[in-house]
């Protein structure tokens, strides 16, 4: 079995020619970032409110296809950075005469608020507050305090704060519905689904499975930003949430459905999901579906079910998802997280001794590239890595060409915006694809931004282009050095968490009654995640430097365990059985997974034939003894 972190490199090329292909909406999300952007810049050059590149790194990193999340976000992002202003003051002036204190201050506040976005879900916006502290601090050298604390953080909230203020508006007045949204979502479910009941090819097999790796978080956020708006009527809202339930058990059903099936019942189910398609690009009520016919198997029904929940004549009675709580289970109890705060503080703050002390403020952005780009696992840090230096030097090279041979013959403002207008729509266009290449296009557009953003009209200066380069360059070295070298964060470890959570689930639904089983939908998503989680990670394997990356026996052994997974999830959902004993075995199982010393060993291919055999496939797997 060929390794997922085997993918030869035309492979990774043509992954990224397809994460670049048009989809719908994309085209839709690219002008609009272009435009707020414009819009921000014009306004930072009327009012002079400096550093406006920065502020269209905001609205890149924060675009979103939805036009309600961009409105809600922006807001709550204006209220949490001035709370974040008003809390540095006192900071400033208790720390200011020290450089020493100020050192050890920028230092505990960079641990702890990365430490509580690695173990909770604040996430990114952990290591963004440890930025914005860090860096303001940071220009104390540079400005007397006086300055620091009335003009400096004046600029400060207004750089901030003024593009969320524009992305708001602007999503207000032209951001795409969130309604529908949903709708299209759930369009794409029935479509993919219509295509593996008539024609069950490989093509349709894999869009099924990318959208049930998908999950409903996605949509439960769509439909929570509904709620809050008051964008529909409560008995729609209704239905919207268990048309999402119902199309991800469609997908679930069809997905399943037995391969000796007859072309004719393919024919009349592909046909019922075709009615619904119609009704839905109609704006109509969806058909019942008709009545099942003797015999049937569960994916049948599965599939006659779901039509019938969306069509509003079956009572829904879907299961509520999981509850996480907002940290971690093991938050105070698992190494990674302090030793990831602890990494990247070090590196960052090496990074500004380093510049500071050579008193070569240019090159700043290494800090800041150090709170960005680093990450859980090596791979991932490395992955990003390589999407930020490539994304850097390719907005680099639009904007060092634009100073080059456009800027000489700008003479307005508007040229200039014309110019933003242009580049920010390639890199729009890459930051709302998928997470394998969307940050590329975040850092093409920063890069872009910083080259020719140095002021309030056009400028035709390299020097300052050249040094901030260089400060990303010199934080990708150090994020690099200090992610592989100091208590490094293996993907295999992600692989392993992740299974095991899977392995969880299906413990769960497993003990679930069979009569109750077909309610767990949210159950069965969650266990698709994850197993989306255990396919990219696989992706990001093959980034990690040699030394940190499995065996390759070990790695086959995990990636046939999440085949079982797989496998077992479909089963165990349409079974009718009590399966009930099988879920201390996969608990067991679960616990099992995560141990490093676990599938060390080559076992001979097996075929199961139940769900005892499953088990003890996997038993096999993990124990890496010969079966």
């Amino acid at each position: 079995m060929a390794s997922n972190a085997d993918i030869p490199n035309m492979s990774m090329l043509r992954q990224i020619v397809l994460d670049l292909a048009p989809f719908p909406g994309r085209a839709g999300t690219t002008w609009r970032t272009a435009a707020i952007c414009t819009l921000a810049v014009t306004i930072a050059m009327m009012f002079q409110i400096p550093e406006s590149a920065i502020s269209c790194y905001l609205i890149i990193f924060l675009m979103k296809a939805d036009g309600s999340e961009n409105t809600i976000i922006p807001i709550a992002a204006a209220f949490a950075i001035t709370l974040l202003v008003a809390m540095i003051v006192p900071i400033l002036q208790w720390s200011v005469e020290s450089p020493l204190l100020r050192l050890l201050v920028m230092t505990g506040v960079s641990i702890v608020f990365l430490f509580i976005g690695a173990a909770s879900k604040l996430g990114e916006a952990g290591g963004i507050v440890a930025l914005i502290i860090a860096f303001v601090l940071s220009l104390v050298n540079q400005v007397p305090i006086g300055g620091v604390i009335s003009t400096g953080l004046r600029y400060a909230w207004e750089m901030a704060i003024m593009p969320m203020i524009v992305m708001a508006a602007f999503n207000l007045c032209f951001g795409r519905s969130t309604v529908s949204l949903l709708r299209e979502g759930m369009r794409q479910r029935l479509v993919a689904a219509r295509d593996v009941v008539l024609a069950n090819s490989q093509d349709a097999q894999e869009r099924v499975r990318e959208l049930l790796h998908q999950g409903n978080d996605e949509a439960n956020k769509r439909i929570m930003f509904v709620r809050l708006l008051h964008l529909t009527s409560r008995d729609a809202l209704r239905q919207i949430e268990v048309d999402v339930l119902a199309s991800y058990q469609l997908l679930l059903a069809a997905r399943a459905l037995p391969a000796e099936i007859s072309d004719a019942t393919r024919a009349v189910l592909g046909a019922e999901i075709s009615a619904a398609i119609d009704a839905l690009d109609a704006g109509n009520a969806m058909p019942q579906p008709q009545a099942m016919r003797e015999g049937s198997s569960a994916t049948e029904r599965g599939i006659h079910h779901a039509l019938a929940t969306m069509a509003g004549n079956v009572e829904a009675d879907f299961a509520a998802a999981p509850k996480d709580t907002f940290f971690a289970p093991d938050a105070l109890t698992n190494p990674r997280y302090q030793g990831f705060a602890l990494k990247t503080t070090l590196a960052a703050m090496l990074c500004y001794v380093f510049y500071a002390g050579i008193n070569w403020q240019g090159i700043h952005t290494a800090m800041i590239t150090c709170y960005v780009a680093s990450l859980g696992t090596a791979g991932e840090t490395i992955h990003k890595l390589c999407l930020r230096i490539g994304g850097c030097l390719i907005g680099a090279a639009l904007g060092i060409s634009s100073i080059m041979f456009l800027m000489p013959h700008m003479d307005s403002i508007g040229h200039l915006m014309l110019l933003l207008f242009a580049v920010t729509c390639i890199a729009a266009w890459v930051s709302s694809g998928d997470e394998r290449i969307a940050y590329a296009g975040v850092q093409i557009g920063l890069a872009f931004y910083l080259t020719i953003l140095q002021g309030f009209a056009p400028t035709i200066d390299t020097d300052t282009a050249r040094d901030r380069i260089i400060g990303i360059l010199v934080g990708n070295l150090a994020i690099y050095f200090v992610s592989t070298m100091i208590w490094p964060v293996t993907v295999e470890s992600s692989i392993r968490t992740s299974l095991s959570k899977a392995l969880k689930g299906l413990a769960v639904l497993a003990s679930t009654r069979p009569d109750k089983r077909g309610a767990m939908v949210a159950q069965v998503a969650d266990i698709e995640t994850q197993l989306d989680a255990v396919s990219r990670n696989f992706q990001l394997m093959s980034f990690e430097p040699k030394a940190l990356q499995p065996a390759k026996t070990i790695g086959n052994n995990l990636q046939e365990i999440a085949e079982q997974v797989a496998s077992l999830d479909k089963e165990i959902y349409f079974s009718q059985e009590d399966l009930s004993y099988l879920s201390l075995p996969l608990t067991r199982l679960a616990e099992k997974v995560t141990a490093s010393d676990a599938c060390g060993t080559d076992v001979p291919e097996a075929s199961p034939e139940s769900h005892t055999m499953s088990l003890e496939r996997m038993e096999q797997l993990i124990a890496g003894k010969e079966a």
